[in-house]
């Protein structure tokens, strides 16, 4: 009977440190529903840097000159893109904290908008 008692005690004890464990990570550091680390592209305003927050492109109109790479981070908790009107670039879904580059070689004006949120509409000028 003690080999018994000792065999279910190791299998509480087997059970227990299996549970505790996997309880860990629900304990992490991140909490649900809170914004995902987007570094220094959405802290303060980076040159040549368009900031997607709250709905909206962080300024409607951009200028910068030929040569330029512009840079989209997305600094709010739902997916957006970066779209051209005249369809010379699509970003593609940016999560929340993706960025997306493109460089812009010739002068002109380049509106945009978000596929999803088509009323989020800005320009790209190029001089």
């Amino acid at each position: 009977m003690k080999s018994d008692a000792a065999y279910a005690l190791a299998c509480a004890a087997f059970a227990g440190a299996v549970a505790l464990l996997s309880l860990g990570g629900c304990f992490s550091e991140r909490v649900a529903g809170t914004d995902p680390p987007r570094g220094d592209l959405c802290e303060g305003s980076p040159p040549n840097v368009v900031q997607i927050r709250d709905f909206a492109f962080s300024t409607a109109r951009l200028t910068v000159a030929a040569g330029t790479a512009v840079t989209w981070v997305n600094c709010d908790v739902v997916a957006h893109t970066s779209t051209a009107d005249g369809g010379a670039w699509n970003s593609g879904l940016l999560a929340p904290g993706a960025a997306f580059t493109r460089t812009f070689g010739a002068a002109g004006a380049f509106p945009y908008h978000c596929d999803p949120h088509p009323g989020m509409r800005a320009t790209v000028v190029v001089s």
